[in-house]
Parts: C-alpha cells; sequence; structure tokens
C-alpha cells in the first residue's frame, strides 16, 4: 500500500511540475504576444509562420519588419509549435510557413546572425495588412 501511495504522490507531483511548465509558457507567450490571438491573425491580409524559433528571435524578427512596406500594421502572436495557414483560414497565397532555416536564407533577413539561441520550440506567427 505504501509503494502504490508512493507511486501515486509521483505522479501528482509530476503533472502539477508538468501545469507550472505549461503556466510559465503560457505567459511568456502572451507577454510576447500581447492582446493579439488567432483571430487578431485572421483580420489580417496575410500571415507568415515561422516554425522552430525562439521568443527572442521571434520579437527581433517582427521588428525587423516594422520598416517593411510589404508587413504594414504587423502584429505578433507567438504559439506552439504546429499551427499552420489552415489554422488562420488564408489561402496559401496570402500565408507562408518556414523554419527559421528558411527565413534566414533569404536576401535581407540578417538580424539574426546566432543561429543556436535563435532556434527554439515556439511558432512565430506573423499576421500584417498589404
Amino acid at each position: 500500500m505504501k509503494k502504490i501511495s508512493l507511486v501515486i504522490a509521483g505522479a501528482l507531483i509530476l503533472a502539477g511540475c508538468s501545469a507550472v511548465d505549461d503556466a510559465i509558457n503560457d505567459a511568456v507567450n502572451d507577454t510576447a504576444s500581447g492582446s493579439v490571438t488567432t483571430e487578431t491573425i485572421k483580420a489580417k491580409d496575410k500571415v507568415l509562420i515561422i516554425n522552430d524559433v525562439s521568443l527572442s528571435a521571434c520579437v527581433v524578427i517582427k521588428n525587423g519588419l516594422v520598416n517593411d512596406d510589404d508587413f504594414k500594421d504587423a502584429v505578433t502572436l507567438v504559439t506552439e509549435l504546429g499551427v499552420t495557414c489552415a489554422t488562420y483560414g488564408d489561402p496559401e497565397d496570402m500565408c507562408v510557413e518556414q523554419s527559421l532555416v528558411e527565413w534566414l536564407e533569404e536576401e535581407g533577413h540578417d538580424e539574426i546572425t546566432d543561429l543556436d539561441s535563435a532556434q527554439g520550440d515556439k511558432a512565430c506567427v506573423i499576421g500584417a495588412d498589404v
């Protein structure tokens, strides 16, 4: 009976740690995204999804787009991996999905110089008007 109690207690502790980690993760994502939601992104004319990004890299990428005429009134949503253009209901020609490596290979995307620190477990979703 004591062994069963220890196993149950251990499982509860691990589940509690996971819940705490999830809450911290959500709070960090909310801080970076502000009041931006999936609905906010859906209302934009175009969407760029960059996968495998760290939170700080997502902020750098969005800030690099501030003066880009192709990304007017850009908003950023930092979320978990797995979102696709279908998540935002946009036609494929107005939505692009890329990995961080693909993004950095494009001309003019040299804001990030350290790939190791820029890679992460987030998706950086940027919605903009044309």
